[in-house]
C-alpha cells in the first residue's frame, strides 16, 4: 500500500510539472507575441509622428510660397521636395510626398489648379512602408503603410503689432483688388514736398502741386487726397523724427505703435527726416543678396534674394485733414543699383519722393509675396 501511494504521488507530481512546462511555453509565446506586437505598433506610431511633423512643416513651407501664380505653385512643390525632415529615427528621407492646394481650409483640394489665383492653402500627404518584425509570425503582412496629412494656409491679418515699416502707400480704392495698386508699378512711400504755388498746380493736375512729380503709379485720386488733406503737414511717413529710431524702424521694422485696418493714424504721421532716410533705405537695400533685379517678377524668380529689399507698408486713404485711414497692407520692393546700392541717395533730395515698387500682398515671415485677400496681409498657420 505504501509503495502504491508513493507511485501515485510521483505521478501527480510529474503531471503537475508537465502542466507547468506547457503553461510556461504558452505564456512565453503570448508574452513574446505581446512584446512583438508592442514593438511593431510602436514603430508605426513613431513613424506616424515623424511623417506628421514632416507634413506639417512642409505644408507651412509650401504655403509661404503661394502668391496666386503658377510659378508660386511650382515654388511650393519645390519647398516640399527640398524639406529636410526624415523618418525612421531621422535616417530616411521622405519620398513621394504629394501636394494639393485650395482656396479655403476646408477644400476642395486640387493638385494642379488653373488658374492659380486665390489658392492660398497647401496640403501635403506623405507615406512610408514600415517593416514588421513580429507581426508576420501571426499574419502574412511584412510591412505596414503609414500615412500622414498636413495643411497650412495664409490666414488674413487685420492688425499688425510689429514688422511694418514707417511708410505708407496712398489709395482711395479700399474695395478694389489690391486696393487698386498694380504689381510692378512704382508708388510714393514718402511723398515729395507740397508746393501749391508750382506752375500748373490745380484740381486737374494735382501732381504739379509738389516740388517734384510723385511716383509714376500714384493715380490722380491719390494725388488729390494727398494735396487736399496732407498738403504741407505730412508726406506719408509715420513714427519718430529721430535718426536712430528711423534707422531701427526701417532696418529692423520696429514699430512705434500697432496698426490695424480702420485705424486713423493721423496722430502717428510725422515729417520724418528725409535726408537721412535715403541712406537708411539704401542700407536696407544693400543688405539683400539681390541688388540687380528691379521688377518684382525678376526679383522673386531669382534664387539669389533674401527679402531685405521687400518692405511691408500700410496702405492708407487720407479722407480729410484729420483722418488718414488704414485700408490694408502691402509688400513693396525697394529700388537698388548694385551692391552697395546708393539708389535713393543718388536719385532723391529733400523735395523728391521715395518710390518703391508694389510687389503684392504681405505674407508675414516669407521672402515671397502672398496670394491676396481683403486685408493685403496674411500669416501662414496650420489648419489641419
Amino acid at each position: 500500500m505504501l509503495m502504491r501511494h508513493r507511485n501515485l504521488r510521483a505521478g501527480a507530481t510529474a503531471r503537475r510539472r508537465g502542466f507547468v512546462l506547457v503553461t510556461m511555453a504558452a505564456t512565453a509565446a503570448a508574452v513574446f507575441g505581446v512584446v512583438g506586437l508592442a514593438v511593431d505598433i510602436g514603430r508605426m506610431f513613431i513613424t506616424k509622428n515623424e511623417l506628421q511633423v514632416y507634413c506639417d512643416a512642409a505644408a507651412v513651407a509650401a504655403a509661404m510660397q503661394l502668391d496666386g501664380s503658377t510659378a508660386g505653385l511650382g515654388r511650393a512643390r519645390s519647398a516640399i521636395i527640398a524639406f529636410p525632415n526624415k523618418w525612421n529615427f531621422g535616417t530616411t528621407a521622405v519620398t513621394g510626398a504629394t501636394a494639393a492646394f485650395a482656396m479655403d481650409a476646408t477644400g476642395p483640394w486640387v493638385a494642379s489648379p488653373n488658374p492659380a489665383s486665390a489658392y492660398s492653402y497647401a496640403q501635403v500627404t506623405a507615406a512610408a512602408l514600415v517593416p514588421l518584425y513580429f507581426l508576420p509570425l501571426v499574419t502574412a503582412q511584412s510591412t505596414f503603410n503609414v500615412t500622414a496629412v498636413g495643411a497650412a494656409g495664409q490666414i488674413p491679418i487685420r492688425s499688425l503689432g510689429r514688422g511694418i515699416s514707417p511708410y505708407t502707400a496712398v489709395s482711395t480704392k479700399s474695395g478694389a483688388t489690391n486696393f487698386g495698386l498694380v504689381v510692378g508699378n512704382s508708388y510714393s512711400i514718402h511723398w515729395p514736398t507740397y508746393n501749391g504755388n508750382r506752375s500748373g498746380c490745380g484740381p486737374s493736375n494735382p501732381g504739379r502741386c509738389f516740388n517734384s512729380d510723385p511716383c509714376p503709379g500714384d493715380d490722380i485720386d491719390s494725388q488729390m487726397a494727398v494735396v487736399n488733406n496732407w498738403a504741407t503737414k505730412y508726406h506719408g511717413y509715420w513714427g519718430s523724427n529721430s535718426n536712430s529710431v528711423i534707422a531701427a524702424q526701417v532696418l529692423n521694422t520696429i514699430q512705434m505703435a500697432p496698426v490695424a485696418m480702420g485705424d486713423n493714424i493721423d496722430s502717428l504721421l510725422t515729417a520724418g527726416n528725409k535726408q537721412s532716410e535715403a541712406g537708411i533705405l539704401d542700407e536696407r537695400a544693400s543688405q539683400d543678396t539681390n541688388t540687380d533685379d528691379d521688377t518684382p517678377a525678376a526679383y522673386l524668380a531669382s534664387s539669389n534674394h533674401n527679402g531685405r529689399r521687400l518692405l511691408p507698408v500700410a496702405i492708407v486713404n487720407p479722407v480729410d485733414p484729420d483722418h488718414t485711414i488704414v485700408i490694408g497692407f502691402g509688400q513693396f520692393l525697394l529700388q537698388a543699383n548694385g551692391s552697395p546700392s546708393n539708389y535713393y541717395k543718388k536719385n532723391s533730395n529733400g523735395n523728391s519722393p521715395y518710390c518703391a515698387t508694389y510687389a503684392g500682398p504681405y505674407n508675414v515671415g516669407s521672402t515671397a509675396i502672398g496670394a491676396g485677400g481683403d486685408t493685403g496681409a496674411a500669416s501662414v498657420r496650420l489648419v489641419q
